[in-house]
Parts: structure tokens; sequence; C-alpha cells
């Protein structure tokens, strides 16, 4: 810039005017668990519009609340963006997706001061100052904040002292607080950029959301204390149901000037592209193992000429017996994690790691970092879960933080900040994951011969496997001579 650039006070007619329009929407298609919201084609879509809810008890006990862990966010179970009869982004497992990637790559203030007031998630941590109640309660251990969390999950191995410190659910909508939650944290494509839906004028436009009907997933209920038959203060499936859902809605009305100019790309050569990160969902399971014996299991993802940006592993280990009890913090929005264990990525032909495959659990951590963008914003124990972690017990072993939230990523990213372009093509060859684990059994304490409870719950069962793989996937919108528009929507 020159100096006559910088002393130019000439006033710039140029629109810069934009404005707001706000609606609430209804369900156009609803059930029990379904919705499906119809948005208008006239603007831009803001990814700030949010999806609001209630989860309603069945009943007025008075004992249930969402879990602090992700709170809302975890109702959800699939998204997906429709324009006319073209799927354009759907989600399975969106609870997961977004909890990893959206929520918890936040500063922990961000994720509880603020999103809390949408979520509803409301789980604190402090360092104890002395011996607690509880068989495993050490001076120094990181553990849950029960004054300041939602849940006061009382005594760590038996939850005397349990009760709900906010947002109890009521069984009337008009008793319950209501949960927003942007649309940007359940569909990535609207982070890139305002959606055009001026452009798709000819098409119906659809988002639909499925809610997760099993509520031993996502709801406690502390009046299930009976861990000896397998409780783990999670409340009963059918037990929550949803009402007042809707859509809030952000249309950004901007200048003419811009629409217009978006409107002429469509027709040119080649149409206007709207290209972002696609997660696919594809599932495995790992079969069990015997106790303190290495086991090796290979997966193969099939994205054959696509091009992809991360793959992420999350596990999930079998909910059992009188140990299910590790489980009451996260419920089953946890991604257990192993004490001994590592993992090779194979990518068209070729092994990830020339150095051999990744076991220290701070470079597993650590490749966690790259494939978000930033660190995984979680509290120590609840990603450690190496042997030397569990020994020295940086958690109470029977509070449920201990290795609960452990995902393993690949970030195959090549630098240019682009979707299109930005990731790793891969060829005939499918990606390759190479996992091996040496589990242990229940692990148990012999301080005390009237204290014999476990350090650490046994690693050995078998596992469900959820991959998310982010694929490029580009939506091309063209206006052909005639005013018809077509939209083409394909994988790269």
């Amino acid at each position: 810039m020159n100096v006559s650039q910088l002393t130019d006070y000439s006033i710039d007619d140029r629109e810069s005017i934009m404005d707001i329009r706000t609606e609430l929407l209804d369900p156009v298609v609803s059930s029990s668990y379904r919705y499906q919201f119809r948005l208008d084609a006239s603007s831009f879509l803001d990814k700030n519009s949010l999806l609001l809810f209630k989860p309603v008890a069945i009943d007025g006990a008075g004992n249930r609340r969402l879990n602090c862990w992700n709170g809302g966010l975890s109702c959800i179970k699939a998204i997906e963006f429709q324009v006319g009869d073209f799927q354009v982004q759907r989600i399975e497992d969106i609870n997961t997706w977004a909890t990893t990637n959206m929520l918890y790559n936040l500063p922990p203030a961000v994720q509880t001061k603020k999103l809390g007031h949408y979520l509803h998630n409301q789980l604190k941590y402090d360092v104890s100052s002395g011996i607690g109640a509880g068989v495993s309660d050490l001076t120094g251990q990181v553990q849950v904040d029960n004054t300041n969390s939602g849940i006061n999950f009382g005594q760590s191995d038996d939850a005397t002292g349990a009760a709900i410190n906010s947002f109890a659910l009521g069984v009337t909508a008009g008793a319950n607080e209501k949960i927003g939650i942007p649309l940007g944290m359940l569909l990535p494509m609207l982070n890139d950029r305002e959606l055009p839906l001026f452009l798709f004028q000819q098409y119906k436009i659809h988002i639909t959301v499925e809610f997760e009907s099993d509520a031993s997933k996502f709801c406690n209920d502390i009046s299930k204390t009976n861990f000896a038959g397998g409780e783990y203060l999670a409340a009963a499936d059918g037990d929550i149901t949803f009402s007042d859902v809707q859509m809030l809605v952000d249309y950004l009305i901007l200048p003419s000037r811009i629409q217009n100019d978006t409107l002429q790309e469509t027709m040119k050569e080649g149409g206007y592209a709207i290209d972002f990160v696609n997660p696919l969902n594809i599932k495995k399971v790992v079969a069990s193992a015997t106790a303190n014996t290495e086991q090796t299991h290979e997966d193969r993802l099939n994205t054959i000429n696509q091009e992809v940006h991360y793959v992420q592993m999350t596990r999930q280990l079998p909910v059992s017996g009188a140990t299910s009890f590790h489980n009451k913090v996260l419920l089953d929005q946890r991604i257990d994690g192993v004490s001994i264990e590592e993992i090779q990525f194979n990518v068209n032909g070729v092994d990830i790691y020339t150095a051999g495959p990744v076991k220290n659990v701070v470079e597993l951590y650590n490749n966690v970092s790259y494939s978000l963008g930033r660190d995984l914003q979680v509290t120590k124990p609840l990603y450690c879960n190496d042997p030397a972690t569990q020994a020295s017990m940086l958690s109470p072993p029977q509070l449920g933080l201990q290795g609960k939230y452990k995902p393993l990523m690949l970030d195959l990213r090549n630098g240019e900040p682009t979707r299109r372009g930005g990731g790793r093509f891969i060829g005939e060859y499918p990606i390759r994951v190479i996992y091996k684990r040496k589990p242990h059994g229940a692990v148990t304490s012999t301080w005390f011969n009237a204290d014999n409870f476990e350090i650490a719950p046994a690693e050995n069962g078998s596992m469900n496997v959820t991959y998310f793989v982010g694929v490029t996937r580009v939506m091309n919108v063209k206006t052909m001579p005639n005013g018809s528009q077509n939209v083409v929507v394909s994988d790269m």
C-alpha cells in the first residue's frame, strides 16, 4: 500500500449493509425421535443458527439429568442436510464426532462457561487435598468437583451422597430448560462459509435430525446405585422423551451485489463449487483377547479414489457386571483406551510411521492434536491410560475418569489451506489400520485386606470401533442457458 492510498479519504459508495432475519421453525415432519425442517431458499444460512429442544423425564422422581460431559450434544444421533433429492451431508454418531472435533478442542472456559448455557454440559474437576471416603481416594488425585459440576457423583465407590446440582429433568416440558446446539457444531460444512441457500430456489432444502432413543447412553439417574447388579447411574432406555423441538434459523441478508456475484458464478463454465470435509462413519469390531497377551487387529477402510483429510478411531469396551460403574460419568459418550496399545497406518501401500508403530501415549496425544488443529482439551487422566498412570492412580479408579476419552487419530492434510486439494488422494489401495493391544484383566489392589478394589477394570473384552474418515465432498451448482439449475454432489 502506497502513501496515496493511505491518505485517500474519498467515500466508497459500495453497499456494505448486512441484515439478519431470524425465524423460529417448527418441523414439517416429525416422529418421536426424528424431526425434519424446511429452510427458506432466499439468503445465506448462518452457522450460529440453533437446534432447540427440551428433554423430558417420563416421571417426576427428579433423579435424572443429561450427562455432564457433553450434555444436550449427546442426545443427537444423526443429522442430514438435503437439497432436493441430493443428500449433501449426513453424519452418523454426530454426538461423538461433534464432542471431539467441536466441543473439546475449545478452551475449558469456553466448554463450560459459554457452551454450558447452551448444551447443559457442566463437568468440572479439582485436585483432592486429602484422603476421601472412597477406598481408592487419595491426596493429590484429579477428581470431579462435586460442588460445581452438574451432578454430585457422591462417594467414588458407592455413590453415597449423589445428588443433582443443576438442570434436573422434570416430567413436563415447562419445568425444563431449553437446549440450543449451534448448527455449526452438527454440520461441519457450515464452518467454512455462509451457505448460499438462494442458489437452490428450484429445490426444497431440508435438515433432518435424529435423536438418540436409548436414554442409558446419554442420561444419568442418581438412583441407579446397585453397582454389584450392573447399575452405574445410567437412566433406563425409554426414560427420556423430547419436546419443543424447533430450529432458530439466522438468515444473513447480504447486499444484492454479493448475491448477484454468487449467482454469476453458477453461470460460468464449471458452475459454483461448494467444497467441504465430510466425515464418513465406518463400523468395525475388535474381537475379545486373552489377558496379558498381545493381539493384532487390522482394519481396511475403503476410501479408494477419494481425498482424505483425517482418520479418527474411537473404541468402546463392553459394559457389563459389577465393573460397569466405571462408566458412570461419561456413560456411552466415552472413548475407551487400553493401557498398552500401538497403531500403524498404511496409506497408498506405505507405512505412515517410518520408525515403527506409535505406542507412546504422549505421541498418540500429539497425533490427535495434529488432526484437530489444536490440543484435545481434556484433563490428563481422561486420555492417559498407560500402566504408569494406572498404577499411580492419578484419578480415583472407581470414579470413572481414567482412560475414558482416548481417541486415536491420523492427520493426512498436506498443509494447503484448502478443502479441495488440501488432503491426500487415496489410490487403489484401501487405508490399512494395524492396531495392537496387550490388554490386562481386572487389576485388583492388595494394599488392604479389607479393601480389595480394582485399580483398573478388564481391558480384554471385544471392542466396538467407529472410524470417522474426513473426505473431500463437492456440491456443484450450475445454471443452464434455459434458466434451470443443475446440482451435483460428489466425493473427490
